[in-house]
């Protein structure tokens, strides 16, 4: 239960974080016109390129915060539960679950998604058969971040990445990237296995009841639109018309008011990357990153240079966040292994500063909520000894 005093931030909090949301998006309609105004030819091929994915993040957005709310990922989570082997320990099946459910919600929704959705269903199953908190999470976010390889629609980069000229396709990235995708999920599994066994080593405790499910056509449409979407999201149709349209049938069930879905679009971070795009691109027509372009280029021929696109990859988003460090490292990039090589760098090399990745800032903040703190030295750490290992591992089978 909240005090008067917690009240009292939250209050302060709000008008702070609507002013920050402001202002990033006057910088964004002013970096926008800049670009439009000065390098026009530019500008227009950055809103084909960009429109696509800032209407399928919105839309995604929209589709699975009904979900959420209709209690759509609940019941999809004690469903699993449910089906938990008798003789398979609480505490194991609660990991299972959140593996399972960080997995395909990274994959098919997003990491944003998982880092918004799954850390708190992480530490309610956590909380419930007496595993480690800690772990638990951890599991979420290395899942998140490591496992966001796969499809086009599992990170903004590989967005990015999909409709740079590079691939023909979704279906041509997929095939492309499926393996080096399959080594990072795998590391950040059994990462997570030995970090969980170690935290929770002789601490079994006995499962408490869930809590009770909601129910009624709103759950049941938006479980339906959910299973329609998963695989949509991984064939020939248009991802955003995809989400677009599952957004629409939500919206139509929900019927929520214009304050209430309006607040379900991320308009920070869309701000946020549209600014970084039209930054990238401003200075990309300068022909300031012509040096640069000919550095990452020239090391697309070898498993040498693939490795040096990637640990440039990580290392610069670990210092900037992976967006922009995309938007910068993309130039010079004309072949498949080299950008799966960037890809890797700037998706799976984001475990070790906080800063690193947007679904690392979110999961923070979803631990924040549930006044869990993050020991920050621990984590930094460990992602030392993990983003390395990830990054070679996953080079090497491209």
């Amino acid at each position: 239960m909240r005090t008067p005093r917690d009240r009292k931030i939250c209050h302060l909090v709000r008008p702070r974080s609507a002013t920050v949301t402001a202002a990033l998006g006057g910088a964004t309609l002013v970096a926008i016109v800049a670009l439009f105004w000065v390098f026009p030819p530019d500008a227009h091929r950055l809103t084909l390129r960009m429109a696509p994915i800032l209407l399928f993040v919105a839309a995604m957005s929209i589709v699975v915060n009904i979900a959420a709310d209709a209690g759509a990922f609940d019941s999809v989570a004690e469903w699993i539960r449910n089906r938990v082997p008798p003789r398979m320990s609480p505490l194991i099946g609660a990991w299972c679950a959140v593996v399972l459910l960080s997995t395909v919600s990274t994959v098919f929704l997003s990491l944003d998604t998982t880092a918004i959705l799954v850390t708190p269903l992480a530490v309610a199953l956590a909380q419930r058969t007496g595993a480690s908190v800690w772990a638990s999470a951890l599991t979420v976010v290395w899942i998140a971040n490591l496992g966001s390889l796969l499809l086009p629609v599992s990170n903004l980069t590989n967005l990015l990445a999909a409709t740079s000229g590079v691939f023909s396709g979704p279906a041509e990235y997929t095939a492309a990237a499926w393996l080096p995708a399959l080594v990072a999920t795998s590391i950040a599994v059994v990462a997570a296995v030995l970090v969980y066994w170690l935290r929770n080593h002789g601490t079994l405790s006995a499962s408490a009841p869930g809590p009770r499910l909601p129910s009624g056509p709103r759950l049941r449409i938006s479980l339906i639109t959910l299973g329609a979407v998963l695989p949509l999201l991984a064939s020939p149709v248009p991802y955003w018309a995809t989400a677009s349209v599952a957004a629409a049938v939500l919206l139509i069930v929900a019927r929520p008011n214009m304050p209430s879905w309006m607040s379900m679009i991320p308009w920070r971070s869309l701000s946020l990357v549209t600014l970084l795009s039209a930054l990238t691109t401003f200075v990309h027509a300068t022909g300031a990153t012509s040096d640069l372009a000919a550095y990452i280029s020239s090391g697309q021929s070898s498993t040498a240079g693939l490795l040096m696109i990637a640990s440039s990859g990580a290392l610069a988003a670990n210092l900037i966040n992976n967006i922009p460090a995309y938007l910068i490292l993309e130039v010079g990039i004309d072949s498949a292994d080299g950008m799966l090589a960037l890809l890797i760098g700037v998706n799976a090399g984001p475990v070790i500063t906080p800063w690193a990745s947007l679904a690392t800032l979110l999961w923070r903040d979803q631990l924040r909520r549930n006044d869990i703190a993050v020991p920050w030295a621990s984590y930094i750490g460990i992602g030392c000894v993990l983003a390395p290992l990830v990054i070679c591992a996953a080079v090497f089978t491209i």
